[in-house]
């Protein structure tokens, strides 16, 4: 598995190998994590920074050297800018349209990293704004699975202020090493090796309610919010007969013609229909069940009631009566298309799905209905 750091950096660049040294040299729980990847969001500023103090002048490559770690890919390739629509990199946050252009980067760059299960992502959110970190833990928070980890570095103040930008403090060094602050006054960096703690940070994970286009495709940090947000609402339907369209927490639903004719049944009919049994293949004559024929009757009126017709190979199909097959496979074709729309847990109150069961003949059958009450549906 893939291990990744993602931080979130302002104009202290130090930030990132002091959360490296606490995670690989010197960790609190005595087991050292590694990571294969360093990626960092940042303004141009914050970048720079990190270009010039990290690489050109080789901090982060000489806490390697100093501790035996593995070589760790880290470069200009990782370094991910805050842009603006149309390509400018921002060189700082000033305004709220530039801290959503933030909170997009932070929530793009985090869904990326855990849209594939072969990676482990560790998010540092002690850098840059305090906005900055809030949405790169929100974000984590929005798409984080169980492998993944959130922290923040904390140092002692006394190294802290050791922020000369040639001579400062950026993590406790193995053999002695004086590092400086503003006013000269200095300290030994070798003295600062348990002055690092990196503080844990739990999170609720939120990724099982979003859906599954939501954690395939770009959205912006707004958009993933509001649908976390919906989650709070009553649930509600809309339907427009006319247009064919129906409305499900205010998201529509685009259902081919058979599934939105099949779902409108348990939208009209709030008891529910019986799970009708197995088609007999082996009998010579039409096996129908009071079940099954009420299940096609209605389905086929209101494929008339919408479309006018009905083909006639689904016809056909249902002219002994609409048989299990048929039934569960109808049914999933629509609970997958509310899921993929909705997410898991949006969806549950919209599903059509067993609420009890009957025994009929010796079978026992399940009855199907959809969770939603019929005050909350409006039919325009």
């Amino acid at each position: 598995m893939k291990k990744i750091l993602l931080l979130v950096t302002g104009m202290s660049p130090q930030i990132v190998t002091e959360t490296l040294y606490g995670l690989a040299v010197n960790p609190n729980n005595g087991t050292p994590w590694i990571p294969d990847e360093i990626h960092v969001v940042s303004t141009n500023d914050g970048l720079n920074q990190i270009r010039d103090r990290l690489f050109d002048k080789s901090h982060f490559q000489r806490l390697l050297q100093d501790y035996n770690l593995p070589s760790i890919h880290f470069d200009e390739s990782c370094l991910h800018k805050i842009c603006t629509e149309d390509g400018q990199v921002l060189s700082d946050l000033k305004t709220p349209e530039d801290n959503e252009l933030a909170a997009n980067t932070i929530c793009e760059v985090i869904r990326n990293f855990t849209s594939t299960d072969a990676n482990e992502l560790h998010v540092s959110i002690a850098g840059g704004r305090k906005t900055m970190g809030f949405y790169a833990g929100y974000a984590l928070s929005l798409y984080g699975r169980t492998q993944d980890r959130m922290s923040h570095v904390l140092v002692e103040e006394k190294f802290e202020k050791c922020n000369d930008v040639i001579n400062g403090f950026y993590y406790p060094t193995p053999n002695t090493r004086l590092v400086f602050g503003k006013e000269g006054v200095s300290q030994d960096a070798k003295d600062a090796k348990d002055k690092i703690w990196l503080a844990n940070i739990p999170f609720v994970r939120l990724r099982h309610h979003l859906p599954a286009k939501t954690l395939l495709h770009k959205n912006s940090f707004s958009e993933v919010v509001a649908l976390i947000n919906e989650l709070s609402q009553e649930p509600f339907v809309k339907v427009n007969t006319k247009t064919r369209q129906i409305w499900l927490h205010n998201t529509l639903i685009d259902f081919n013609k058979p599934d939105f004719a099949f779902y409108l049944m348990f939208l009209t009919n709030h008891k529910g229909y019986v799970s009708p049994p197995k088609r007999n293949l082996d009998l010579q004559t039409k096996q129908s069940t009071p079940e099954s024929q009420k299940l096609a009757d209605d389905f086929i009126m209101q494929m008339e009631k919408l479309y006018s017709k009905i083909d006639t190979r689904t016809e056909h199909s249902l002219s002994a009566g609409m048989f299990e097959h048929y039934f569960s496979s109808r049914n999933s074709s629509v609970n997958t298309k509310i899921i993929e729309k909705l997410g898991q847990k949006l969806a549950l109150p919209y599903l059509i799905d067993v609420v009890n069961h009957q025994m009929i003949k010796g079978r026992n059958a399940g009855v199907y209905k959809v969770g939603i009450l019929e005050s909350q549906i409006e039919f325009l």
